[in-house]
């Protein structure tokens, strides 16, 4: 009688994993959203990478001016191209700022002690270097400004190594104009595109120190026409993707009225009715 309720129990165990591998191969044949996304092909090299029929290429800011004005960004954010721009913001704890702050100050008071010592000609760079840190060092003190890391990366694209080539001097011709300098993620494609698709990682870590009053000038959202400095957000501007930021209540008129397209549905009730 035991042999025979062995033999059961294993006939039992059989078909249960004939079924869990018949269930196994099913849901390997369903396309998933997974796959309906997914490009048909991934490339990777050290300058660009295929997605597709496209190519594509990741570039990084690694370098600004003393000085950076609002709205820099601007121009690269209107430009009638196919981008993906992300940007990453790191806090940086003001202990730690100030304590390097008074280390740079000691150092470049100790450089400028030497070269007077010395008898050679003043550095203006390392004069405004130092009133800088001067001033960066009282600002963060008193709370005022506070200090961050950021990072700035571009993926471009195009339907040919010529056109992404073409697209990528159009950039690089934007930027040199405002002092502002990038370089292409050479041997990180990889990294590169995973840090400008909308996943939050950044895998390339490429940052520049920055202050309150210098980051808030990349702000990327602006529009001349449609966007007022306070006020509460409309919706989005199809010319260039900027948001549409208004406080009617400080116009003359404080109306509003919305024109929309009727959807089909509803003009077939219409019709109907």
């Amino acid at each position: 009688m035991a042999k025979k309720m062995d033999a059961v129990d294993i006939a039992a165990q059989q078909r249960a994993r004939e079924q869990v591998e018949v269930e196994q191969a099913f849901l390997k044949g369903i396309t998933t959203l997974r796959d309906l996304v997914a490009p048909s092909s991934l490339e990777i090299h050290s300058s660009h990478f295929r997605l597709g029929t496209k190519y594509g290429r990741t570039i990084y800011v690694y370098a600004y001016p003393r000085q950076i004005y609002t709205g820099w960004l601007s121009s690269i954010i209107n430009i009638d191209e196919v981008l993906d721009v992300s940007m990453f913001f790191y806090p940086v704890e003001s202990e730690v700022v100030l304590k390097n702050l008074r280390k740079k100050v000691t150092q470049m008071q100790a450089t400028m002690a030497i070269n007077e010592e010395k008898g050679r000609t003043r550095d203006p760079g390392l004069e405004a270097a130092l009133n800088d840190a001067e001033e960066l060092r009282d600002e963060i003190q008193v709370g005022s400004e506070r200090f961050f890391r950021f990072g700035l990366y571009i993926t471009i694209y195009g339907d040919s190594m010529d056109e992404m080539n073409f697209v990528q001097h159009k950039i690089e011709t934007i930027f040199g104009q405002q002092l502002v300098f990038s370089k292409v993620a050479s041997s990180q494609q990889e990294q590169g595109l995973n840090s400008t698709v909308p996943q939050m990682t950044d895998q390339l870590q490429i940052r520049r120190n920055m202050n309150t009053g210098a980051i808030s000038t990349s702000f990327p959202f602006t529009s001349a026409d449609l966007t007022q400095e306070k006020g509460i957000l409309y919706g989005i501007n199809m010319h260039n993707n900027g948001l549409v930021i208004f406080d009617r209540y400080t116009l003359e008129n404080a109306n509003m009225v919305v024109f929309a397209k009727t959807p089909m549905h509803a003009q077939v009730l219409q019709v109907i009715h």
